[in-house]
């Protein structure tokens, strides 16, 4: 038994250095389009959310536009957890008591208030909904429950596609977690997204992470007992003393588990949320217990194959999914359909057609103040200009789906191919881009390097990773 999976092992391995053979990273490194050691930034938005100047909020407010034919997605922000872990970069507090929680919920309330007026509408109605964190599955049930009457109380869910909520595993167990599972279902969540992170107890521990294997196993199973449409999984590859070994069998065990959709993340060291987490720290204290890069390809390459080989089709960038209804209808709307965003809560970000703001985060006392003051929280945001507009209306889309040439120029009023065909013609050679009559999109290989890809299409000083620029950039 032994030798077999022995066997099958090398036979996955085999595959997985095949399929990275085939993209041909050191061809991508001579042409200047790798990302040198940690530096590796995911392209999630354009511009980066760590790039956003701070701004005057009325000014930047002025010109916030909100059109009837734009749908809205709307995100809350519960910035709350049983404790923080390594790799986390985001703006919340650990172990916080009941009452610091109910708190941040009457000021939460009271946000939700003033986002309704600005828009001025009694109820604002959205397209896809997501609860993210933080850990909103933090909440104890009573606290649940009061946040999702406030939240239906001023969003309009009757046409909603999808509504997501985050969640991490050992907070949806027992006689506790069934109960805030059937409030969820009351409400109408469709889809658990769970941060599992990963299924090798010793990866779990260096992560910080407060759920174990079973644990993990045990929610995936009781959001399906419970009858949610979707259940859908984080795993993270390339972390400290992760091993192939280890990662296949995080990918076997979710296999398993019977998730219908995982989001695979190559580890983030460096900061895109408002905190750096302590990740950056341990890596220049240890670089040696971190991967190196062909290892860490090699383990991208296991997650796709091992993903493909039981029928998870990649539908959108690093989201893999038995069938397209369970990634992220949140994460489509805002990254491929240019949708309008409301964010709730403190490093939250909205998008009022080219208007887009974040909330006061790191200062959380600030962000409160600012809500009981009667203000939107806001101290950061751009008004994108023509160029920033087609580049965030050509970059997001391409990196997550494809570019659509029609919704293309019905949003910027330009051919596509007009305005990128020198960047298009330039990667062309590299085979990492191909279009249809329809659309552009990148091809395995382009996919495979997406964030590479994407980043030949910012402009210089929207570049996160400075010596990444080329000379087909714009300043």
């Amino acid at each position: 038994m032994a030798s077999t999976a022995a066997t099958m092992d090398a036979e996955l391995i085999a595959q997985a250095q095949a399929l990275v053979d085939r993209m041909r990273p050191r061809e991508m490194a001579r042409a200047g389009m790798m990302f040198p050691g940690e530096e590796f930034v995911p392209v999630v938005s354009y511009p980066d959310l760590t790039m956003y100047p701070e701004a005057e909020p009325d000014a930047l407010l002025s010109s916030a536009e909100h059109r009837a034919d734009s749908p809205t997605a709307a995100y809350v922000h519960i910035p709350f957890c049983a404790n923080r872990c390594a790799f986390c970069h985001w703006v919340l507090t650990a172990n916080a008591p009941t009452d610091r929680v109910d708190a941040y919920l009457d000021v939460l309330a009271k946000e939700m208030d003033l986002a309704t007026r600005f828009r001025g509408q009694d109820r604002i109605p959205v397209n896809t909904a997501l609860f993210g964190g933080g850990t909103p599955s933090y909440l104890t049930p009573r606290q649940l429950e009061r946040v999702m009457n406030d939240f239906v109380r001023h969003f309009d869910l009757s046409a909603c596609d999808q509504f997501s909520f985050e969640a991490e595993p050992a907070s949806l167990l027992g006689d506790e977690g069934a109960a805030k599972l059937r409030i969820l279902k009351d409400y109408g969540v469709h889809r658990i997204s769970l941060g599992v992170q990963s299924f090798d107890p010793a990866v779990l521990k260096i992560m910080a992470r407060p759920h174990d294997r079973n644990e993990a196993l045990e929610a995936i199973a009781a959001i399906k007992n419970a009858g949610f449409e979707s259940t859908s999984i984080d795993l993270i590859y390339g972390y400290p003393e992760q091993s192939v070994q280890s990662w296949i069998e995080t990918m076997r065990t979710a296999v398993a588990s019977g998730a219908d959709a995982w989001h695979l993340y190559r580890l983030r060291i460096r900061r895109y949320g408002e905190k750096q987490g302590v990740i950056l720290r341990q890596f220049h204290d240890r670089p040696d217990a971190f991967p190196e890069v062909d290892r860490i390809r090699l383990m991208k390459a296991l997650g796709y194959v091992i993903s493909e080989n039981f029928g998870y089709k990649q539908h959108f960038s690093r989201i893999f999914a038995t069938d397209k209804r369970h990634i992220s209808g949140y994460m489509v709307d805002y990254a491929t359909r240019m949708t309008d965003v409301i964010g709730l809560g403190p490093s939250s970000w909205s998008n009022h057609y080219r208007t887009f703001t974040q909330n006061l985060g790191a200062d959380f006392a600030a962000y409160e103040q600012s809500v009981k003051d009667g203000r939107l929280p806001i101290f950061k945001g751009i008004y994108r200009d023509d160029e920033t507009e087609m580049r965030r209306c050509f970059i997001s889309p391409l990196k997550h789906d494809r570019v659509y040439k029609a919704a293309f120029k019905a949003r910027t009023g330009v051919e596509v191919l007009d305005h990128y065909g020198a960047e298009i013609e330039r990667l062309a050679p590299l085979g990492l881009i191909d279009q249809d009559d329809e659309s552009i999109f990148m091809t395995e290989r382009g996919r495979f390097f997406g964030d590479e890809v994407a980043m030949q299409f910012f402009q210089r000083r929207f570049l996160p990773v400075p010596d990444f620029a080329h000379d087909l950039m714009p300043a």
